[in-house]
């Protein structure tokens, strides 16, 4: 039988919301915001949070930290938790920085928003799929060294499309610098270059965060990769499809060219004079090639690479001094300890 990981915390006395919440939990983050579970479980309130941070406080899951201005955050801290999840070494238990609890809280933030995709989750998943699925030897995998060899150490969810395209995510808790992101970018060139297509996703909560990261992201890979610059398209494939169309009407009953497609025959006969070039001139005489085939002949020697960015708009505890926006929901709520009368839908 498969194992099913939400029944063995329902057997604990979770429901199977507070089960499913937690186990995206202890995968994703070890940290939480009451918000953040309100939006899960698809109801507001203070009674439904209550009865479950009760039943977590019952059987010492959970540690409380208090971030002031009646802020507070829920640290997923039980080894039996992360033990009946098969994960009794996760690092999502350890106390960690201010920094880091943000970037695990802007993780989990958009796990929620993207809960229904076909998410991969941990290590052994992600090795499993590039190896296995894309073929990519695993000295490309992006790796650390503690105590042990670690793949995909960032920890960040990776999405896979319905056609095996892979989305990467990068999480921006708020650095002063691109350098964190320019690090991660090297660490994970090789598998990129092997991948040759594939999505990549800045997470911040500042739209000035976001600009930086794309600056650092073009120089990290420039515009000539995606648009077919090789050594047999040095101007790129669009330049050299544009040259065959020229050239052929050139010739075809003596028309004239306009000047501007004059320059682009001018260039194209100084670079276009290979073998492989006067083939594929051949070829596209008599309609053997296309534009699509001489495109994707091309492009497959460059990345095809879609980067986006994504502003989180929320709060988060280490933010408190910053003014808050009309869009986003308080987590400020003051933690008292709930009472221990038994609801209705916690009763055997």
């Amino acid at each position: 039988m498969d194992y099913d990981p939400i029944s063995s915390l329902e057997a604990i006395g979770y429901l199977e919301r507070e089960a499913s919440f937690l186990y995206l939990v202890a995968i994703h983050s070890g940290y939480f915001l009451r918000r953040q579970y309100c939006r899960f479980a698809g109801r507001d309130g203070g009674s439904l949070f209550s009865r479950f941070l009760k039943k977590a406080e019952r059987h010492h899951h959970l540690h409380v930290i208090e971030c002031g201005q009646g802020w507070h955050i829920y640290h997923l801290t039980s080894k039996s938790i992360y033990a009946a999840l098969e994960r009794p070494h996760s690092q999502n238990r350890r106390i960690k920085g201010d920094s880091y609890i943000k970037s695990r809280l802007m993780v989990l933030d958009f796990v929620l928003a993207h809960v229904r995709a076909n998410l991969l989750t941990d290590e052994a998943g992600k090795v499993d799929f590039f190896t296995t699925q894309c073929g990519v030897r695993s000295e490309l995998l992006p790796r650390s060294y503690a105590g042990r060899l670690m793949y995909f150490p960032d920890g960040f969810p990776i999405l896979v499309s319905n056609s095996g395209v892979p989305s990467f995510t990068f999480f921006d808790e708020g650095q002063a610098t691109a350098s964190r992101f320019e690090r991660f970018l090297a660490r994970y060139q090789p598998l990129f270059a092997a991948l040759g297509e594939f999505d990549l996703i800045f997470v911040a909560d500042t739209e000035s965060n976001s600009s930086r990261a794309e600056a650092a992201f073009h120089r990290f890979l420039p515009a000539d990769r995606l648009r077919g610059v090789t050594p047999t398209t040095p101007l790129g494939v669009d330049h050299y499809i544009q040259f065959l169309e020229v050239r052929q009407q050139s010739e075809v009953g003596g028309r004239g060219v306009l000047s501007s497609d004059l320059k682009t025959l001018r260039e194209g006969e100084a670079l276009y004079t290979s073998l492989e070039h006067q083939a594929l001139y051949s070829a596209w005489k008599i309609g053997s090639t296309t534009v699509e085939k001489i495109r994707q002949r091309f492009l497959q020697t460059s990345m095809r690479v879609n980067f986006s960015t994504v502003v989180l708009p929320y709060r988060y505890p280490v933010d408190a001094a910053r003014p808050k926006t009309h869009f986003e929901e308080s987590d400020e709520t003051p933690y008292q300890p709930p009472d221990e009368t038994p609801s209705d839908e916690d009763k055997p």
